[in-house]
């Protein structure tokens, strides 16, 4: 993040003639931050493309949160508690300092790397020309670094050459709140409850996880970051999940199979409890109990 606020300072304070590098070529400043603005658009456009093309990238779960409420009705969007109208478009940071920062340190992660132009070509190939998104590209474009115009124009070369489907990450509503205490839900589905998963031939573990994070969402809404950090669930072991499973649904009939089992899952859960060994304690469920080790450090109450 440091490194990225570095860049767009020295580019924001350059001097005419002054040259810099976006996608392993020489550009203008004035043109790097064009690029940075294209970045920023095809990652908002298209997530989760770049979390599955960077899976190494850092704060992936600040952008994501971002890219969810991009992708909200419009009028949920246009609320009062919103960040403003520019930060709730596309090419635009988000007005939330962390959620800002990570998504420029991605950006600028992209710009900064010789092969990024392959990597920025493959996110844009998934930019529909239908969208908005693409638009917006199409008129910032002529004012891009010559590595952005061929990331494009390879990532037109992509779009023709595959087909762009639905995103493989369905939308998971909160059909059983008030039926499941979402106090239940362990971070990992115990055997009791996940043997409607056992039929897959799949990513065992990050299933269990992903069930439990969508169970959550069953219960309370939200989404898919707001219910792992209920669970206790770190961001990086969250983004696994995503990508890993995001992959395993786009294989023909799992998607629909996998949404059968979880309404079986949930039905299960609400008829039984989990096994004490494998519930967690949620974050805002810890307390100060009366036990506290030698430095004073409190431990949750079982």
């Amino acid at each position: 993040m440091v490194h990225a606020q570095q860049r767009l300072t020295a580019a924001a304070r350059s001097v005419a003639g002054q040259q810099v590098e976006s996608l392993g070529r020489p550009t203008s400043p004035q043109r790097f931050l064009n690029d940075v603005r294209a970045a920023t658009l095809a990652i908002c456009s298209t997530w989760p493309a770049t979390a599955e093309a960077l899976t190494s990238a850092d704060h992936l779960d600040a952008v994501a949160a971002h890219a969810e409420t991009l992708s909200r009705a419009p009028t949920e969007r246009a609320g009062p508690q919103g960040d403003g109208w520019l930060a709730r478009s596309v090419d635009h940071p988000p007005g939330d300092p962390l959620r800002a920062a990570a998504l420029m340190a991605l950006a600028v992660r992209i710009l900064d790397d010789p092969g990024g132009q392959t990597v920025l070509a493959r996110v844009l190939s998934r930019l529909p020309s239908s969208r908005a998104g693409y638009r917006r590209l199409k008129r910032l474009a002529p004012h891009c670094s010559p590595g952005v115009h061929a990331a494009i124009g390879e990532s037109t070369h992509m779009r023709h050459g595959t087909v762009v489907g639905p995103p493989a990450l369905f939308p998971q509503p909160p059909s059983n709140h008030g039926l499941l205490d979402p106090k239940n839900i362990p971070q990992l589905l115990p055997d009791a409850w996940a043997w409607p998963l056992d039929e897959f031939n799949g990513p065992a573990r990050q299933l269990r996880r992903d069930a439990a994070i969508r169970l959550v969402q069953m219960t309370r809404g939200g989404s898919r970051a707001a219910a792992a950090r209920y669970l206790g669930i770190a961001p990086g072991a969250l983004q696994s999940a995503t990508v890993t499973i995001r992959a395993w649904q786009k294989m023909p009939g799992n998607a629909d199979a996998y949404q059968d089992a979880l309404q079986r899952i949930a039905e299960i859960a609400a008829a039984t409890e989990a096994p004490s060994s494998t519930r967690l304690t949620a974050p805002e469920e810890m307390t100060v109990g009366p036990r506290t080790s030698g430095c004073g450090t409190a431990f949750p109450q079982p």
